[in-house]
């Protein structure tokens, strides 16, 4: 992380930052301020403080206060450099956030804009489960009730992780993949009908729990006590979009006495080989053709 450290204009901290991408400020330093764009994080590196540095005194603090009086978000001297006393008065005295980092200047805009990107990036809730299964996120969805928690209560005694319970917050990160995790107030824990809520680290240990996970597997719990259609085979993969991005999707029938752990547990070993180009439903029915194949020719 950047380690950032506040200089000055903490009245300003309340300012929104509107768009993930960084600005650099030399031009509008230079007096070109149409140049700045309204609610950035401005990085000033080695350039941009030496340009200050040379500067007479009046030029400087003129220079400085004309983009402080703009509607930037932050300023961020990058390098270690030592923060002019010009910019450090102009952001105090307009109300500013002004930082400072050790961190180098394109270091600095590399971790600030992949930041900025995940909490710009969209997001949704979804009413289910979110558990680490063999290093697999899978997300257990399903009507109140059908055994998503008792199924995730199950795979956490087998050394699984949870990320989220109930409610699991979803944001696309990068584009085209899915980030998971749990409302701050309802992290780490877990509700079970008949036991309460219960503090999955507590019961579990630390590493029961994650604070956030992929997103890369959704299992929709149904009731197989009411007919359905069910595909035997597994042939074709069935995918769910979130946030536009298709999700690999599974429906699993739930009936008194079957194990919803351990078809999850199986579910995701499956998924995992998948990744690896290895479709077994797939090279089942290619095996069967082909004894079909030689029966018939060895008939004809």
């Amino acid at each position: 992380m950047l380690k950032l450290s506040l200089v000055a204009g903490k009245g300003g901290l309340g300012r929104l930052i509107e768009a993930p991408r960084i600005q650099k400020p030399a031009l509008a330093l230079a007096g070109y301020l149409d140049q700045l764009h309204p609610g950035r994080v401005q990085v000033l590196g080695n350039a941009e403080v030496g340009y200050i540095g040379r500067l007479a005194p009046a030029a400087a603090r003129k220079s400085v206060d004309a983009v402080c009086r703009t509607a930037v978000a932050c300023l961020v001297v990058t390098n270690g450099n030592p923060v002019p006393a010009a910019l450090r008065h102009a952001a105090a005295r307009r109300h500013v956030p002004l930082f400072a980092t050790e961190q180098k200047t394109a270091t600095a805009i590399r971790t600030l804009t992949r930041w900025l990107e995940d909490r710009f990036a969209p997001e949704t809730s979804l009413h289910g489960v979110l558990i680490d299964v063999f290093g697999l996120g899978v997300l257990l969805l399903g009507k109140s009730a059908i055994g998503k928690s008792e199924a995730a209560l199950a795979l956490l005694g087998r050394g699984h992780r949870l990320v989220a319970d109930d409610v699991v917050r979803v944001r696309e990160s990068p584009p085209g993949s899915l980030v998971g995790r749990s409302p701050e107030g309802l992290k780490h824990h877990i509700e079970i009908r008949g036991l309460g809520v219960l503090n999955v680290a507590d019961l579990f240990g630390a590493l029961a729990t994650l604070d956030e996970a992929p997103v890369e597997l959704a299992i929709e719990f149904v009731d197989g006590t009411v007919s359905s259609s069910v595909d035997r085979l597994g042939i074709d993969d069935r995918t769910m979009a979130v946030l536009g991005v298709e999700l690999p999707f599974l429906e699993i029938q739930l009936r008194p006495g079957r194990d919803a752990a351990t078809i999850v547990e199986v579910a995701a070993r499956n998924q995992l080989l998948k990744r690896r180009g290895i479709h077994g439903p797939r090279r089942f029915v290619a095996a069967v053709e082909r004894n079909l194949k030689r029966g018939a020719g060895r008939s004809g």
